[in-house]
């Protein structure tokens, strides 16, 4: 994943696309659009999930109610606004 941001990144940089006359847009950086960076940050959410629940199975679950259960609701929107940011 690192490597195909890197390259999307510098690919918008460095390729001449002044030199090439084409609509505005057409050949712009990958990470340039908004749907390639919600489908990246979903992506890492998901394998963030997968990861502990493999490891820790039900235990992962822990986490959420390990200083007070009161704060249960807090750690879960915690989890789904990290793709948000």
């Amino acid at each position: 994943m690192f490597l195909f941001i890197f390259v999307s990144n510098w690919s918008g940089a460095l390729l001449p696309w002044k030199i090439i006359q084409l609509p505005h847009g057409e050949l712009a950086a990958p990470t340039n659009d908004i749907n390639t960076t919600v489908a990246l940050a979903l992506l890492t959410s998901v394998t963030y999930f997968y990861a502990g629940l493999s490891q820790k199975e039900l235990c992962y679950f822990g986490k959420y109610i390990q200083p007070t259960p009161i704060l249960l609701p807090i750690d879960i929107l915690e989890d789904f606004t990290k793709p948000l940011s």
